[in-house]
């Protein structure tokens, strides 16, 4: 329950973790976390910049109350804005959380950015500080960075975040949420966004965003504002009243307890519907062969130059001849996998269903043979390529094609027509039985995009994988739609999903799977974990026992049935094939696994 006090200075609000002060007629605000040393303050109000111009604020009426019941009390206050004819900062609090968010009037206006708690007053700037040590991203990177610094700045993206020191982000389109602690106590304020059901609009979430009123001039003390923002490159377009999405803070008890605290948020209060149990088939749970890896090691055979893009290059080696060599080596081995992963690039456009003739003469009968093995065929494409598409089918960036345009039904139809024919078991079709879809880092996002329809940030990437998990089932009920998706938005339309590229600062992949399978546990609870090839980013010689811990928490699979390039930048390469014990190993964990699924049942 709620509990509220007011005087002629202040509003202060107590709900079960925490204490909110507002200054009645004045431009702060207190947070302190109950049970802990935790406290923050910050301006109690922000910008909503628009079209280029920054939104100068000249006035900010004292907070009046709007809605009080014991489980919700509302407070708004109105502001006067530069950029908008009507604009209101409210807060929504709640005996677990509090919600704040902008309502806006205006014309012809498109947001570029919405910041909380960050704004300029009277021509200064005013944000967000308080007693913390650090800043806790839930969205995992490459190079595995979780930590961040007050004075740091970041961003997670619906696309991607290239721009960041740590390299891009590892799994695509994750929650945008943070967690800021103190290192010596385990209680956490959790920030992240939320919107209505297809209001997921935005492209990426900042932390401390520039600042645009530098006091001093010096470099240093422009990263002092803090704060969050929400970027939207421009692209929501304002004509009337619009209300913004919402900062929802809360508190966790616990470093691991901050997404699953935000999310359990969320789903009580409709912002993301919670992913339910689904049916499952069992042939999806067989151990799995990617030929990636052997594809990577006889590209990169003859040199240790792991920059070299000069042909021949891994594409090439995704044939016929070499993927029946590795299955009969696998075979001969007792290693033959329920699912065989033909990766890039089987087909001879990626915006077509045709294989590639030169590397596979007859494909369907190739499927047909592998399907009278006991193994079945997953495809890989990548999400959002625009090879072979003509401009008009494109998303455009500055009037270039950079995407292709899913939103366009002229690209949709053509869509469409590509997954039937995977997985279709009529004459020309390929009669697949899943896909592996790489690429969805590359949703477009930032500022002078367009599309056929307007619809951009998660949004978009869920209508991506709509239409094309409708089309696959549509054809096959069995297809198995395997992404690398780490949010629940998107848990619909994911039947399985992959740990992903093991690039990392380390020199073995144990702990990065571990945290990405953890990610995937909390925001995709229901789907199947494909634990993707661990051995060639595993520089140590004991690597084939990986594929027991990944047999624990996954589905096992292997990236090599041949060859072994074990790599690192910056580390010398091993190159070698795989020996009589990594196979032994092999055979023994498939058998294990296999006997623990059949017990299961």
């Amino acid at each position: 329950m709620l509990k509220v006090s007011e005087n002629s200075q202040y509003i202060t609000i107590s709900g079960n973790d925490y204490r909110l002060t507002l200054e009645r007629s004045g431009i702060s605000c207190d947070l302190k976390l109950k049970r802990s040393s935790q406290q923050y303050r910050f301006f109690s109000g922000g910008a909503c910049n628009a079209d280029g111009q920054r939104d100068l604020i000249s006035e900010m009426q004292p907070w009046q109350s709007r809605q009080a019941t014991p489980e919700c009390l509302t407070y708004s206050r109105k502001c006067r804005s530069a950029l908008w004819q009507k604009k209101e900062f409210v807060v929504l609090c709640r005996p677990e959380s509090i919600e704040f968010f902008f309502r806006l009037q205006g014309q012809n206006r498109a947001i570029t950015e919405v910041r909380f708690f960050r704004g300029i007053y009277q021509g200064s700037e005013f944000g967000f500080a308080g007693q913390y040590d650090e800043i806790y991203n839930t969205a995992v990177n490459f190079q595995e960075r979780h930590y961040y610094h007050p004075c740091d700045s970041f961003r997670i993206s619906f696309g991607n975040v290239l721009t960041n020191i740590v390299g891009g982000q590892a799994l695509a389109s994750p929650c945008h949420c943070l967690g800021l602690l103190t290192r010596d106590e385990k209680r956490c304020l959790v920030a992240g966004l939320a919107a209505a059901l297809g209001q997921y609009r935005w492209d990426d979430f900042i932390w401390n965003p520039e600042v645009e009123v530098n006091p001093t001039g010096y470099h240093g003390d422009a990263h002092l504002a803090g704060g969050f923002a929400l970027d939207y490159g421009g692209k929501e377009k304002i004509n009337g009243e619009w209300e913004s999405p919402h900062l929802l803070l809360t508190v966790a008890t616990s470093r691991k307890q901050i997404l699953p605290t935000y999310l359990q948020c969320c789903y009580q209060q409709g912002y993301l519907n919670e992913p339910q149990p689904r049916a499952i088939e069992k042939r999806w749970r067989e151990p799995i062969y990617c030929t990636w890896h052997d594809q990577v090691a006889l590209g990169y055979k003859d040199t240790t130059d792991y920059t070299r893009l000069e042909p021949p290059l891994m594409q090439d080696f995704c044939t016929e001849k070499y993927v029946d060599e590795w299955l009969d080596i696998l075979e001969r081995n007792h290693c033959q996998p329920g699912t065989v992963i033909l990766d890039d690039k089987w087909q001879s456009c990626k915006n077509a269903a045709d294989p590639d003739p030169k590397k596979w003469p007859d494909f369907r009968g190739w499927v047909e043979r592998c399907h009278q093995r006991g193994i079945r065929v997953f495809l890989w494409n990548a999400a959002w390529d625009k090879e072979g598409l003509p401009d008009d089918e494109c998303i455009t960036r500055n009037g270039q094609p950079v995407a292709a345009d899913i939103t366009n039904p002229k690209y949709e139809k053509r869509f469409r027509e590509m997954i039937r024919r995977y997985f279709s078991d009529a004459p020309n079709c390929l009669n697949a039985d899943g896909l592996k879809l790489d690429g969805l880092l590359g949703l477009p996002t930032g500022a002078g995009l367009q599309n056929y329809s307007g619809l951009w940030g998660l949004e978009l990437q869920r209508y991506y994988l709509q239409v094309l998990y409708s089309e696959a089932k549509k054809h096959k009920k069995s297809a198995c739609i395997s992404t690398f998706a780490a949010n629940p938005y998107l848990a619909d339309y994911s039947d399985m999903v992959r740990i992903a590229d093991m690039y990392t600062h380390r020199l073995t992949t144990r702990q990065t799977m571990l945290r990405r399978a953890e990610i995937y546990q909390q925001t995709m609870p229901h789907t199947l974990l494909d634990t993707d090839g661990q051995f060639g980013h595993h520089l140590f010689d004991d690597y084939r026992h990986e594929l027991e811990v990944q047999a624990d928490i996954g589905i096992p699979c292997i990236y090599n049935a041949q060859w072994l390039r074990r790599s690192r930048m910056y580390q010398p390469v091993v190159f070698t094939t795989l020996t009589k014990k990594d196979y032994q190993e092999i055979a023994r964990v498939f058998k294990q696994y296999r006997t623990r699924l059949e017990n299961q049942e």
